[in-house]
């Protein structure tokens, strides 16, 4: 299953602190999570947001992966958002078909 996550990072922490944090779980094999593929991981180049786009067989290994990076440094991450994805050219029969089920 794809998830797609949004994020914004703290202005008030210096934003190096990324590569620390993410070398701190990586050499302790925290991250990635056991069993989540990573197809993307994006981050702005100016305003301390991003987005990762991943695969992973079960809610609570996404769970896993936003849990630890907050657990590394709280406050780090301000907003998180994560939700299960559709590719668009999907999701447009879908709610076209509900729309007619609705009205019917």
């Amino acid at each position: 299953m794809l998830f797609l996550s949004y994020w914004e990072l703290n202005p008030d922490f210096d934003p190096s602190e990324l590569a620390e944090i993410a070398q701190t779980l990586m050499s302790k094999k925290l991250y990635p999570v056991a069993g989540v593929k990573q197809i993307g991981f994006y981050v702005s180049t100016s305003d301390y947001w991003g987005i990762t786009i991943e695969e992973a067989e079960n809610e609570e290994q996404m769970a896993k992966g936003s849990m630890i990076w907050r657990l590394a440094k709280p406050g780090y991450i301000k907003v998180m958002k994560t939700t299960p994805a559709m590719d668009a050219t999907k999701i447009i029969p879908l709610v076209m078909k509900l729309k007619k089920e609705i009205e019917g």
